[in-house]
């Protein structure tokens, strides 16, 4: 009798588990938006003088309409159009595309959809606050103004590819 046979199976639980939600950046996707996300909130910051670390985008549907914001802490700020939300998430050569533009609006729509799905609220109801954190990107995800969860980048961009 093999006495760690027990504990294989729960040490492969745990190891499947940890390994569901490993995901590989092969080709530095997430390590572009990142770029993106911090150049464009430094240019933001710069433009408006508002400190970086108080800029909040939010980003919702409304009457299936992708909708977003830029906040100062928790002031409303401006609307982010869609063609400009996309430079957050893309270079900037692509996101003057119209194409790319409908792409990422689509996409966080989808997104939106599929996170209400799994959370069992209602999606219009979804937001999604990106912010800088000690030039780290943080998502964080609400049902309207109540906190659900920290998201990892990487599983709100899969989406854009």
């Amino acid at each position: 009798m093999n006495p760690f046979k027990k504990n294989d199976k729960s040490l492969s639980k745990k190891l499947k588990g940890a390994l569901t939600d490993l995901t590989v950046d092969i080709f530095g996707y997430e390590k572009m938006v990142t770029k993106n996300i911090t150049n464009r909130t430094n240019y933001i910051s710069y433009r408006l003088q508002i400190p970086k670390d108080r800029l909040y985008i939010r980003i919702f549907q409304k009457d299936h309409i992708i909708r977003s914001f830029l906040y100062n802490q928790s002031k409303p700020v401006s609307a982010i159009p869609t063609e400009e939300l996309t430079y957050f998430f893309m270079e900037e050569q692509m996101a003057q595309l119209g194409s790319v533009q409908n792409k990422i609006a689509f996409s966080i729509k989808q997104y939106l959809k599929e996170f209400a799905e799994a959370n069992r609220i209602d999606e219009e109801s979804v937001r999604i606050w990106i912010h800088l954190k000690e030039d780290k990107v943080q998502v964080r995800a609400f049902q309207n103004e109540d906190f659900i969860k920290q998201i990892p980048l990487n599983s709100l961009i899969k989406y854009f590819k």
